[in-house]
């Protein structure tokens, strides 16, 4: 961060100004533009729904079952009950849906993905019938967590109501930036400053470059947009990327009674996201403007990038043959991230009385259409944002009944408010949000595995995750996920003495807390969008191949 560090000093102090004047402002299309705890958040979040089709179908509940390649990221202890060597591959279709409660879509809810699920080698180091029995090493990539999705929505406005540029005029205000200023922030090729201005406010200045809104005398608002028009809105989010990692496990048998491995992985996000504004004016009478918007289009885009290194430790104990408890320890993953964003915007303005002398078309708009876009930020190198995920505690138990059917139920405690931002000038403010936003969260996982004849095995699960923010009803600059559920059901097949296959059906929901397109306010003035709903539900299909030799 280092690189950006006049541009992030600046933004402390406009933060500052804002808090002064008492402006607050946010929502999904004004937020994007640096990484906040959110972000930080749903990288962080993991269910161990995807692994192999096998860990997938009992809804990752192998904290005491091992024998799965899976294990390495949940238990690495179950690496100890392998008794021959393996490779397993694991391709999987993700097709994510998405429902926005009470608007229309605008340009589809739908996203499917093609991904690699799991690809795991397991090879037996050491065989013996007294002392340590066995001893196993894997390496593995088990896919942890998926950010693709996409959801979009419109919404038709009655005249007079709010629109983001009252949000822009409201930033520009509260940062002490003027009109004067923007107009001397070029460089002698005739280039915007744009490092001149902590990027929290890059989305206001292009407001202004495309004639949203201006300062009269000081005050800022709407420029070419009337107090009186009728405002539609337009809003499309569309992600990609997924968190996986690549574990290199150890697992030991202690005369097939205790079993103890440990795991050195190293974690990877990439994700992608692309968030369109629009908004369309429509007007009762003519305005008394000079210049009048159409409409104009709001696009950004921000990339994160990471590796992250974690540890883990996992015992299972078998007081019985057919019971097995299992525990398992998994340290905060130190993340190293890098950050893209760029952000762009066009408008569309006809000249009711062009006193400026633009040039126009026939139908007196613009010719070219007012259009900017930023300048790229990228923090990467030695300028990365760096950040921990949460500790991680599993508990599980299993039993064999008949030596047929398995139940096997995990419980797992994860402490999102121990969440730390390293490498960030916001670090001690993110700190403190942390702890009041987030809370421990707890996770229960069951399957059931019936192998009704030698060669085939049926299985089903079930999965909750009960979410870490202490309040489920807020509004926060972003959706947030705060309830996951997911079901699954798969097939196994033997299909000889050195090939199996697995099948597995997945159906994933969840579930975001309430949320705003844009807001600002202060003690005199309110203006916000209306309040929207998003879901997502996921259904996964995968299967695994097995070669054991």
């Amino acid at each position: 961060m280092k690189r950006i560090f006049s541009v992030l000093c600046s933004a402390l102090l406009l933060c500052s100004a804002v808090r002064a004047q008492g402006f607050d402002s946010g929502g999904l299309v004004v937020d994007p533009s640096t990484i906040n705890a959110f972000d930080m958040f749903n990288t962080a979040t993991t269910q161990f729904g995807y692994g192999t089709a096998r860990s997938a179908a009992m809804a990752g509940a192998m904290t005491s079952l091992g024998g799965d390649a899976s294990s390495m990221s949940i238990n690495p202890a179950g690496l100890g009950m392998y008794r021959s060597n393996e490779i397993t591959f694991t391709p999987m279709m993700t097709f994510a849906r998405a429902t926005n409660r009470g608007v229309s879509a605008f340009e589809g809810n739908k996203k499917n993905r093609f991904a690699v699920g799991n690809f795991g080698l397991v090879a037996k180091l050491r065989e013996s019938s007294t002392g340590v029995t066995a001893i196993n090493m894997g390496l593995s990539y088990n896919r942890l967590a998926d950010f693709n999705y996409k959801y979009s929505f419109a919404t038709r406005g009655a005249a007079g109501n709010g629109s983001i540029a009252d949000v822009f005029a409201g930033q520009l205000a509260a940062a002490g930036i003027t009109s004067a200023q923007l107009k001397n922030s070029y460089n002698s090729a005739g280039d915007f400053l744009w490092s001149n201005y902590d990027p929290t406010y890059w989305g206001a200045i292009l407001g202004y470059k495309t004639g949203l809104v201006y300062d009269n005398s000081g005050v800022w608002g709407r420029d070419m947009v009337a107090n009186n028009a009728a405002v539609d809105s337009f809003t499309t989010v569309e992600s990609s990327g997924s968190a996986g990692e690549w574990v290199w496990s150890l697992g030991m048998n202690f005369g097939s009674k205790f079993y103890l491995g440990f795991s050195l992985g190293a974690a990877t996000i990439k994700r992608e996201q692309h968030t369109y504004y629009g908004e369309g004016y429509h007007y009762s009478s003519e305005s008394a403007l000079n210049y009048r918007a159409d409409y104009f289009n709001y696009d950004q885009v921000a990339k994160m990038k990471g590796t992250g290194i974690n540890f883990k430790l996992g015992a299972i104990y078998r007081p019985i043959e057919a019971l097995r408890i299992g525990v398992a320890f998994h340290t905060p993953t130190y993340y190293t991230v890098s950050y893209t964003f760029q952000s762009g915007m066009t408008s569309q303005v006809k000249a009711l009385n062009n006193v400026d002398g633009y040039e126009v078309n026939k139908d007196n708009f613009i010719d070219p259409a007012f259009s900017e876009r930023t300048i790229k930020l990228v923090d990467d190198g030695d300028y990365s944002w760096s950040y921990t995920t949460p500790t991680r505690l599993l508990l599980g138990a299993s039993y064999t009944f008949a030596k047929q059917v398995i139940v096997s139920v995990d419980y797992e405690r994860d402490w999102y408010n121990t969440m730390r931002m390293k490498d960030s000038p916001y670090g001690a403010l993110y700190k403190g949000y942390i702890k009041d936003t987030f809370k421990g969260s707890n996770t229960v996982r069951a399957g059931v595995e019936w192998r009704f004849i030698p060669q085939m095995a049926v299985r089903m699960g079930y999965g909750c995750w009960s979410g870490a923010l202490h309040d489920n009803k807020a509004i926060y600059s972003t959706p947030v996920v705060y309830k996951t559920e997911y079901m699954s059901a798969g097939l196994g097949i033997a299909l000889s003495q050195h090939f199996s296959l697995d099948f597995t059906y997945q159906y994933c929901t969840n579930k975001m807390t309430p949320y705003k397109t844009f807001y600002g306010y202060d003690s005199s003035v309110d203006f916000a969008s209306d309040t929207f709903n998003t879901s997502i539900a996921r259904h996964n299909a995968m299967m695994t191949l097995s070669i054991h030799f």
